[in-house]
């Protein structure tokens, strides 16, 4: 088994690199492609090499950098807080729905309804009532993450083969077991793709609430840029960020591999 782990991280690693390699290519590609046939001012509009040059070499291209990656990390602490948030609710409300489908029935289309409005319009209510800190920061993440990571949470476990679970039940299994040996290991990759999304949407939730809340990190450093036309820091600011979410998704996919390893589902 170590053996085995082993080599699925080194698979994984190894497509972690190209993965992210061929994300840099794709977004210079694209990025290049955009700014060549929209007809934008490059005052506003920076191709890769202003953005190369800003943060690499620039005069002041080291305390860029070091502005940039302390926002940064105020911004991906804000994130941290939503994901954690977000996905811990989200698995804690699909097990109380799978293991109640009148709950389920009941609660599902408010969610999904309460999903729809924009959140733009709900931070600024989530702010008058748990104020500008951490929480109401962890608050606005998980508002963001919760609903998409519920629903496919849930579709995951649900999905599981009732060919099995009878199975399992007719050996004796409780409903408690027979998700724990059958469900869960079946649902398991369902659950780490929620998990990846919740990346990238927890960062979106940070962001947000740095926009129209704490004025901290990178969300708030970026709209004090656009307003003051510091559009360099600006495109930096964003290129870094996308980055950084294909790092961590790459990650979580990392992390897939090696529990799907441990708990591979029966067939």
């Amino acid at each position: 088994m170590n053996t085995l782990l082993v080599d699925r991280l080194a698979r994984s690693a190894g497509r972690t690199l190209l993965t992210f390699a061929g994300a840099v290519v794709a977004i210079v590609v694209v990025w290049t492609v955009f700014l060549r046939t929209v007809n934008v001012s490059p005052f506003v509009a920076k191709s890769p090499g202003d953005v190369i040059g800003y943060l690499l070499t620039a005069p002041e291209a080291a305390a860029n950098r070091s502005a940039i990656a302390a926002d940064l990390t105020r911004t991906l602490a804000d994130a941290a807080y939503g994901y954690v948030f977000g996905l811990g609710l989200a698995a804690a409300v699909a097990l109380l729905f799978y293991f109640s489908r009148t709950v389920e029935a009941m609660f599902t289309p408010a969610l999904t309804a309460m999903h729809a409005i924009p959140m733009v319009t709900v931070t600024p209510i989530l702010v008058l009532i748990f104020g500008r800190g951490a929480f109401a920061t962890a608050v606005i993440g998980a508002a963001v993450v919760v609903v998409p990571a519920l629903l496919t949470m849930l579709h995951g476990i649900r999905a599981t083969p009732r060919t099995d679970l009878d199975m399992i039940t007719a050996f004796g299994a409780s409903p408690l077991t027979a998700f724990r040996k059958v469900s869960l290991p079946h649902a398991i990759p369902t659950w780490f793709a929620a998990a990846r999304v919740a990346v990238t949407t927890s960062v979106v939730g940070a962001l947000l609430a740095e926009w129209l809340a704490t004025g901290e990190g990178l969300g708030g450093q970026m709209l004090r840029a656009a307003n003051e036309f510091q559009f360099d820091r600006l495109w930096a600011s964003v290129v870094v960020l996308t980055l950084v979410c294909v790092v961590i998704y790459q990650v979580v996919a990392i992390v897939e591999e090696l529990v799907a390893t441990r708990m591979s589902a029966p067939r």
